[in-house]
């Protein structure tokens, strides 16, 4: 049986009518712009600017059409909504840019491709040529298919971007393998057909020898920046002691860059128990205005002290004395759980020399003795590992903080080193329930990888099972890693309940599985499907094709629940308005477009199974 009939057969009514809304919004997007993507009342041409986070797309946009300053486009903010910009340089020259954020999910039901790439005259996909473009060649091909689909007459433009960085030679190489690579692949999918047009670019000028002296004080911050848990005199020297952040754009703009230094390097530092902090910096050579047209370099310090509370040092010497105190230091609030790690075993990438590492997890409130200052320090590693991160309002005592120490030995005796943190806020659910939202989660890097993020969830987890009081425990926004995370800890947990043998998960996804995950684990129906999903497919024999098949159904009908209400929507739409009207309203896909973002979405999460269960196989 064909993949369409086993759809045809088995998906149910409503099945072969749905749309997608035009009210696209993905993640963070203001929701109320985006609503009016559609507006162009006076029908100018629009042009598409798309691909990935920092290829650099509305630097672009902001140096050509609104003559800012290079150096200036260091301080953008990341886009995370679609922007959209009205050019009119005369009465001939009028056209609309919609700048789209680089997570744009093209099979997300509430895209609109229609929409968005039936009205469009060209797509412009900036790749970043000094990255590694692998994953922007993907979006590249994704992004071209599917537009090519709905407006086989867009013209297809692919800047090669930030080139002013590249030898002639790298310059070269990096645009024919671009373009091979990109060609190949739509010929591979049938699309040999499109033609794509491909330009070298910069926002700098390179007839400028000045221009190009420039980008040698442009510094990856991210490469810039050594964080530091101290915990004796001599880590400050060592490397081994030294991580990286995963993010720096909501200090140094979405580039992720720092202008005016060469050989730059920041210092942030931390005392690894109180959490003391030095912030230093030193470079060989900084930008001289008077040579290079008044350009002036970042002020680095001025960007980085607004988000550390007052008492940070900025003299190493005053910071290393500091470590005299740490002996002191006991972790704040309650102790809930310990754990240990051996070195050695296929759990752990930690370095250090001991042979076993332990750990102990605690709880407390904000109104823990000291623990208010020692938040304001804790939060501050959250800009530099949590997207999107932002402080929260202490005052509230419906904050729940839950931190993971280290336990070593020094001089006899035992110190403390922060290891990670999460913070939970206590919702109401009606009517007299409770029910905790998991807000912030982080491990620190030198941490990581050791199961640490698994104890410190199942801690908090555990906090909650006997209070009769909570509902279930729920995640805000939580991130691709955290979810991975999470489907480990519930599938884990969840194999304990008879609910989840593998006969009953066979039987298909029932009533007692929510509510034995919810009364037992605390987890929410959402998520117990989910689990449910995860453990079936570990319990479905993959050799044969009917057990095979019946899982993929099963969870392909899940799937389509969005799409059955939007034709059921559309139905009752057909009613109430005109062929018009109706057109203006919703715009619908074909049934093989539906067929194949399902099959997509559905390949997508059998990949994100398989990991989860080969977790669960390795710590058996």
């Amino acid at each position: 049986m064909s993949y369409e009939q086993e759809e045809e057969d088995h998906y149910g009514p409503g099945y072969e009518v749905g749309s997608y809304t035009k009210d696209y919004n993905d993640g963070p997007y203001d929701g109320e712009n985006d609503l009016n993507l559609n507006s162009n009342p006076e029908g100018k041409p629009r042009i598409l600017l798309m691909g990935l986070r920092r290829s650099g797309k509305s630097s672009i946009q902001k140096v050509v059409f609104h003559k800012m300053s290079p150096n200036e486009t260091l301080f953008l903010e990341s886009t995370n909504k679609i922007v959209k910009d009205e050019i009119s340089n005369s009465s001939f020259v009028q056209f609309q840019i919609w700048d789209f954020p680089g997570q744009v999910d093209f099979f997300d039901p509430n895209f609109d491709c229609e929409m968005i790439f039936g009205g469009c005259g060209a797509l412009v996909f900036v790749i970043d040529a000094q990255d590694d473009y692998i994953d922007a060649l993907m979006k590249l091909n994704l992004t071209v298919t599917r537009a090519y689909k709905v407006n086989p007459n867009i013209r297809f433009e692919v800047f090669i971007h930030k080139v002013d960085g590249l030898s002639d030679d790298h310059k070269i190489e990096a645009q024919r393998d671009i373009h091979q690579r990109a060609n190949d692949e739509l010929m591979e999918e049938g699309f040999d057909s499109v033609n794509l047009s491909f330009y070298l670019t910069s926002i700098y000028d390179h007839s400028s020898y000045k221009k190009n002296v420039l980008q040698s004080f442009i510094i990856d911050s991210n490469e810039a920046l050594d964080f530091k848990l101290v915990r004796e005199p001599s880590d400050v020297d060592n490397d081994e002691t030294t991580f990286k952040p995963e993010m720096s754009h909501q200090i140094f703009g979405e580039n992720e860059s720092i202008f005016g230094y060469q050989n730059l390097k920041i210092s942030l530092y931390y005392t690894a128990g109180k959490l003391n902090t030095y912030l230093g910096m030193n470079y060989s050579k900084k930008v001289d205005p008077k040579q290079f047209e008044g350009a002036t370099a970042d002020d680095v310090m001025g960007a980085i002290t607004p988000k550390l509370p007052p008492g940070y040092m900025t003299n190493l010497d005053d910071f290393l004395v500091t470590l005299n105190k740490e002996q002191s230091f006991k972790p704040p609030g309650e102790l809930l759980s310990t754990y240990s790690i051996n070195k050695g075993t296929n759990t752990t990438d930690y370095k250090g020399s001991a042979a076993e590492k332990n750990f102990e997890l605690y709880s407390c409130t904000i109104e823990e003795p000291s623990f208010r200052s020692y938040h304001e320090r804790l939060q501050t590693f959250l800009l530099w590992y949590v997207d999107a991160a932002s402080f929260i309002d202490v005052d509230d005592d419906r904050w729940r903080f839950y931190l993971i120490f280290e336990k070593y030995p020094c001089d006899g005796s035992h110190r403390y080193a922060l290891c990670g943190y999460a913070t939970v806020y206590l919702y109401f659910a009606y009517p007299n329930k409770t029910r905790p939202r998991i807000s912030q989660f982080l491990v620190l890097p030198p941490f990581q990888r050791v199961g640490l993020g698994a104890e410190l969830l199942n801690t908090i987890y555990r906090s909650f099972l006997k209070d009769s009081n909570i509902l279930d425990i729920t995640v805000e926004d939580p991130s691709e890693e955290f979810t991975r995370l999470r489907d480990f800890v519930d599938a884990q947990n969840s194999k304990k309940l008879s609910s989840y043998s593998k006969e009953k998960l066979q039987q298909g996804f029932n009533a007692e599985m929510v509510e034995d995950a919810q009364r037992e684990l605390k987890i929410n129906k959402k998520q117990a499907r989910r689990v449910y999903e995860i453990l079936r497919f570990e319990a479905t024999n993959l050799a044969d094709v009917e057990e095979y098949r019946a899982y993929r159904l099963d969870v392909k009908r899940r799937l389509n629940i969005p799409y059955q209400k939007e034709a059921s929507d559309y139905k009752k739409l057909q009613k109430a308005l005109n062929a018009e009207e109706l057109r203006s309203t919703l715009s619908t896909s074909t049934k093989e477009q539906r067929i194949e973002n399902l099959d997509k979405q559905y390949q997508m999460l059998e990949n994100e199974y398989r990991h989860t269960l080969e977790r669960l196989a390795a710590t058996k």
